[in-house]
């Protein structure tokens, strides 16, 4: 599964194995006889058709995600479709339990929508099938401690920009992180894909804040982070204690009120949703920036 964000000689191998490919060892694809490290890693067949250069999918569960949204590929805009070939990786995902399709499939859960409160109605279900035949709720461990089914955020970055500011004005991922550049006089985007706070001038920063200074744009950025990462630090230590009043409540042998198992039920759904808010911005790569 993992060879999906990895290299596009995943096509090839999904074309060969079929759904069974999901839950192969990644380890029989590692040979010098099965993939080139140099040649077909991340690369320009990640996001180009090595025939046209145009901007490609590779990804099985974006292509599977545009189809249950009844979308296109060849009618999207060329602006979205400089985000989509980001998102190919860098977002939420999990691997689809064996009781409801391939097992170990990736799939993106954003049938509901992509903020964290849509994901975790998504995790409602999608897990193992019950008696009734119905899926439970998804987990991808339970927590020592609490015993709580828990979810783990992957790296939202698509799916937290989306619901920024600058997704909201239209901004594409390589605006920010691939900003055009003149080269033997032509404009062409950067393909140093990083962060661009690498950049001393801040120059994609600068395409449309160009009333603003570096210094100024730099330190808006830090105080995003600052302030978001000080929020983490609170979330998570309120995180831990709660999964320890979980633990302490689970092992009470004393007289119990008789609804203290519905109590407990809400607790535990309290202490995975709250997790699950807490890793969805932990998770992903701006530090609240996006």
């Amino acid at each position: 599964t993992c060879w999906n964000c990895k290299t596009p000689k995943m096509m090839e191998w999904v074309g060969k194995y079929g759904d069974k490919f999901w839950s192969m060892d990644v380890n029989e694809f590692r040979g010098k006889d099965k993939i080139s490290a140099h040649e077909e890693s991340i690369s320009c067949a990640t996001c180009h058709d090595p025939g046209t250069m145009e901007l490609r999918l590779y990804s099985e569960p974006l292509k599977d995600w545009l189809k249950r949204s009844g979308r296109d590929w060849q009618n999207i805009s060329r602006n979205e479709k400089r985000m989509l070939v980001c998102a190919q990786c860098h977002v939420e995902y999990y691997f689809t339990h064996k009781d409801n399709g391939p097992a170990a499939k990736p799939v993106f859960p954003w049938d509901n929508g992509m903020n964290p409160e849509d994901m975790y109605q998504y995790y409602k279900g999608h897990g193992a099938k019950g008696a009734d035949g119905k899926p439970g709720p998804f987990a991808d461990w339970v927590h020592a401690a609490s015993k709580v089914p828990m979810i783990k955020m992957q790296h939202p970055d698509y799916e937290t920009f989306q619901d920024g500011p600058h997704g909201a004005a239209g901004v594409a991922c390589a605006d920010c992180h691939m900003q055009y550049v003149r080269e033997d006089g032509k404009k062409i985007s950067s393909h140093w894909m990083t962060s661009p706070m690498k950049d001393p001038e801040m120059r994609a920063c600068r395409q449309c804040h160009a009333d603003k200074t570096a210094d100024y744009l730099r330190g808006r950025v830090l105080y995003t982070q600052k302030k978001t990462y000080e929020q983490l630090l609170k979330a998570q230590e309120i995180s831990v204690k709660a999964h320890e009043a979980v633990r302490l409540a689970n092992a009470y042998d004393g007289h119990r009120a008789p609804n203290y198992e519905v109590l407990m039920t809400e607790a535990r759904d309290m202490v995975r949703k709250g997790q699950l808010f807490w890793d969805y911005v932990s998770a992903e790569n701006s530090v609240g920036f996006h």
